[in-house]
């Protein structure tokens, strides 16, 4: 008989979490509100985090134009994590094309390093910025909690018990909402 193949039971993914805003932002974005995009109500003011580790693969931004005849909208991207330089990708709308923003954390920084609950949440990875309506893709790469116990996650008002809920990118009582599923209250 072969021997069975190299198995690792901790679920693993690939994801997208995408956001709208219907103003314009300017927010500072953490490890640690990586780690929160998915929670779990264990009250209705308590959550726990089903991520165990998260790492970001990829931020894209579409900027609706002001209006016509006006000014174009601008959107950025900052990259600000250790070792990275201060990045800093633009774009402004045209006529009726939005301002596009892709861009893949700088090589060798932080950015690209595994956030894991209780390291360094602190630590801001990104900056995004819009002068007007926006559109936000986040995709990163997960690992789901396997054999420990669930780090708590941001505090809502009013959650479900048992319920999944979807958090702002930027945090509880931030500017920037999920799209898709249950936001957190």
């Amino acid at each position: 008989m072969a021997h069975p193949p190299m198995f690792t039971p901790t679920v693993c993914s690939q994801h997208t979490f995408r956001f709208t805003t219907s103003s314009a932002i300017s927010s500072s974005i953490t490890r640690k509100n990586l780690l929160n995009l998915l929670l779990v109500a264990t009250s209705a003011v308590t959550t726990v985090r089903p991520i165990q580790a998260i790492r970001l693969k990829a931020v894209e931004m579409w900027v609706e134009p002001l209006s016509l005849g006006s000014a174009g909208a601008t959107g950025n991207i900052e990259w600000l994590g250790e070792n990275s330089p201060s990045l800093l990708l633009s774009d402004t709308s045209v006529a009726l094309s939005p301002a596009h923003v892709r861009s893949t954390p700088p090589p060798s920084s932080s950015n690209r390093w595994w956030s894991i609950s209780g390291s360094l949440e602190t630590d801001v990875l990104f900056k995004v910025a819009a002068s007007n309506d926006c559109t936000i893709d986040v995709r990163v790469e997960l690992r789901f909690v396997d054999d420990e116990a669930p780090t708590a996650g941001d505090i809502p008002a009013g959650a479900t018990l048992g319920q999944w809920y979807y958090n702002l990118l930027d945090g509880i009582g931030g500017s920037i909402p999920p799209i898709g599923g249950n936001q957190l209250p």
